[in-house]
């Protein structure tokens, strides 16, 4: 399977820069299916980029490493990011893989993060269920700059206020697709 970008796509209502609150660390849970069996796994599977496992038979390192339950296929996941400095040199684990979704631009599909997928296939995930339980989103208002640390989606929405701005702030309409690069 070839490299992915997962793509977003949101209403963002006067704030910008949403990102994984856990910053380089933030892993995200997606639902894989096996190319060689065409078996969904059974539940989501975590793809944490702080983790780096070897392959078998010395190929190399990803962030996850698995081999299918159903036909014993090793599959594995590594995000991608570019090295600093690098115009389009890619290493694994140089800097964040994670990209800020600027509001501006939140008409288009923006990249969140690439994965490199090998024997698997990503499923679209939901917002709700994207980060492991107890993770959290970071956005900032677009007047005040006010940061708002532990933004958690229910039912695809988030709504609160910024006091700074004396705007109502918020989140909806969220809508992801892994897309070929």
């Amino acid at each position: 399977m070839p490299t992915l970008a997962l793509k977003v796509q949101a209403d963002l209502q006067n704030v910008t820069r949403l990102i994984p609150s856990d910053g380089v660390d933030s892993a995200i849970l997606i639902k894989l299916e096996c190319n060689s069996c065409r078996e969904t796994h059974p539940n989501a599977v975590l793809l944490d980029p702080s983790n780096v496992a070897e392959m078998q038979r010395g190929r190399g390192e990803a962030n996850l490493v698995m081999q299918c339950p159903n036909c014993r296929h090793e599959n594995s996941a590594t995000y991608v990011v570019r090295k600093p400095g690098g115009k389009g040199d890619l290493k694994l684990g140089e800097i964040a893989p994670w990209s800020e979704l600027d509001a501006e631009k939140m008409s288009q599909w923006q990249t969140l993060c690439t994965v490199d997928f090998r024997g698997l296939t990503p499923l679209e995930p939901q917002i709700d269920a994207l980060l492991p339980d107890g993770a959290t989103w970071t956005c900032y208002g677009t007047e005040s700059g006010t940061k708002f640390a532990d933004v958690q989606f229910e039912d695809g929405e988030w709504h609160d206020y910024d006091e700074k701005a004396g705007d109502e702030v918020g989140i909806a309409d969220v809508r992801f697709q892994w897309q070929k690069i």
